[in-house]
């Protein structure tokens, strides 16, 4: 119940920038906490083979805190450039992505790989705040409980052939 209220409300577009920074984190890590688990989690088990439970917590938490700072910082960033320049723009975007490049490079340790995430990061936020201002939706995530809580009422048929004589009136 309180996953199904999380995806529903607590979205980052839902307030303007500058409103409601507590709702855009929350927006931003509802998608980043379960994305690195999972990255953490397929480090645990397919490529480091962790034995300990101290390991398996070191290798989630190589994953997880930085992906979730990044969320945290990009939100908060947006929102106090948003509120300190009083616009909406892309620039409050530029700046969170450039500030999340910083969190990169500090967690990975390679100039690289901070610098093309970064500017990876900034053509998506431009990408991003462009579809927002114009009001398009490439990829819509208008999710309805119907979907989320579809339960099957009776189980898959998986014979290989049919009773001639049709359903049966339990099935």
């Amino acid at each position: 119940m309180l996953l199904e209220y999380l995806i529903n409300n607590w979205k980052y577009t839902n307030a303007p920038e500058g409103k409601r920074p507590f709702e855009k984190i929350v927006g931003l890590l509802k998608f980043g906490v379960p994305s690195s688990f999972l990255m953490g989690a397929y480090d645990c088990v397919i490529i480091s083979h962790t034995q300990t439970v101290w390991s398996t917590a070191n290798c989630m938490a190589y994953w997880m805190v930085p992906v979730n700072a990044m969320c945290v910082t990009f939100a908060s960033v947006a929102y106090a450039s948003a509120r300190i320049r009083q616009k909406d723009d892309y620039t409050n975007y530029a700046l969170a992505s450039l500030a999340c490049g910083g969190i990169i490079h500090h967690w990975m340790k390679n100039g690289f790989l901070s610098c093309y995430f970064t500017v990876a990061l900034l053509i998506c936020a431009k990408i991003k705040k462009h579809n927002e201002l114009l009001g398009i939706e490439p990829l819509p995530m208008g999710y309805s409980s119907d979907i989320i809580n579809r339960q099957y009422e009776k189980y898959p048929d998986f014979t290989l052939t049919k009773d001639p004589r049709g359903r049966r009136p339990w099935e």
